[in-house]
């Protein structure tokens, strides 16, 4: 079956844009990328003119665009929504290079008309397994507010970053909207509140583990054997079951090792590529981990220089209140005392 394909994800971090950036223009190596038709890969839409050899430029060109609006940024905005748009690769079997950026332009196409202006990179790979589109979307939301005094009636515009719109009923219309624009294809969408989630690396290997190593042959022979104790009693022999199902079962048997050559290259690189993204994480964790503890030794050794400034503060503190004692009790305590002492001061000066 031929599946429209739309995935999502919320972009928070800039560090996140430049990411997404490096992959997207191919600024790092990837084992699943074949560089040899990176040149095939084609931009449709880039309206921040970010200069695509550099991995930095898409997030300092957003800042900007960004602070021209006036922007007032939270610490929780979404900076960016990413997109990405494929089909089965059954769809893209024997379709012609022109037939591709036909079905692309068509992607571009939608999402122009669903998202505007805040459309800001659109680009197609096609040096991977299966062709397919990368779309970045601003999160910028331009409202306006009414103001009223002795003059008359203001309007005011504001902008700025939302992203509230995109949750669960938005993107499954969405994702229905995005499928019936492409039913020209022969495109269908997948099935609608389906529960599906993405599973864990570890998870995945065990899925991986699972599908390459199971013996099909063996839980085939437990069916037969189970439908004789359930169904047939004694009435049919075990051998008159297998005998009857045989052509059905080799079949079977034979898809399935079809299907496990076929798709076992595929699972080993795709298992391969999770690895390779699991260990820049662990990587990338070990450096947050180090930063941390920088800054917290940074912050201990703040405490204590603040510690040693209060102290001192304390006794400078201390010495005034011992001081100005002191200048009380060689006062005397009484006016004329004090007369008496400053006259034989003034005679000492002479």
């Amino acid at each position: 079956m031929n599946n429209n394909i739309l995935r999502t994800e919320k972009v928070k971090s800039r560090s996140q844009i430049t990411q997404a950036a490096e992959h997207n223009f191919r600024l790092r190596d990837q084992n699943n990328i074949d560089s040899n038709r990176s040149h095939l890969n084609k931009i449709f839409v880039n309206t921040l003119n970010v200069d695509t050899k550099k991995s930095s430029d898409l997030q300092e060109k957003l800042t900007s665009f960004y602070q021209s609006l006036d922007i007032k940024e939270k610490k929780d905005n979404v900076l960016m929504m990413e997109f990405v748009v494929s089909a089965s690769p059954e769809f893209f079997e024997k379709k012609s290079a022109k037939q591709i950026d036909e079905w692309a332009a068509h992607q571009v196409e939608f999402f122009k008309k669903e998202f505007g202006e805040q459309l800001k990179i659109a680009i197609l790979h096609l040096d991977e397994k299966t062709p397919h589109l990368h779309f970045m979307i601003g999160t910028e939301i331009k409202s306006v507010k009414k103001y009223r005094n002795q003059k008359g009636e203001f309007f005011k515009e504001t902008w700025s970053l939302n992203a509230k719109r995109y949750d669960p009923d938005f993107l499954s219309a969405l994702h229905t909207r995005h499928a019936d624009w492409n039913k020209k294809f022969g495109l269908k969408r997948g099935v609608k509140g389906s529960m599906r989630k993405h599973k864990s690396l570890k998870e995945f290997y065990a899925m991986v583990d699972k599908a390459l190593n199971s013996d099909y042959a063996k839980q085939i022979e437990k069916s037969i054997e189970s439908l004789e104790t359930s169904f047939f009693s004694n009435k049919v022999s075990i051998e008159e079951v297998r005998e009857k199902f045989k052509p059905i079962l080799n079949n079977v048997l034979k898809q399935n090792k079809a299907l496990r050559e076929k798709y076992a290259l595929d699972i080993k690189q795709w298992a391969e590529d999770l690895s390779k993204r699991d260990a820049e994480l662990k990587e990338k964790e070990e450096v947050l981990k180090q930063r941390n503890e920088v800054y917290a030794d940074a912050i201990n050794r703040a405490i204590v220089d603040a510690q040693l400034i209060q102290e001192q503060q304390n006794i400078i503190k201390k010495l005034k209140e011992e001081n100005s004692t002191l200048l009380h009790k060689l006062g005397g305590g009484d006016l004329a005392k004090k007369s008496t002492l400053k006259s034989t001061s003034q005679k000492v000066k002479l």
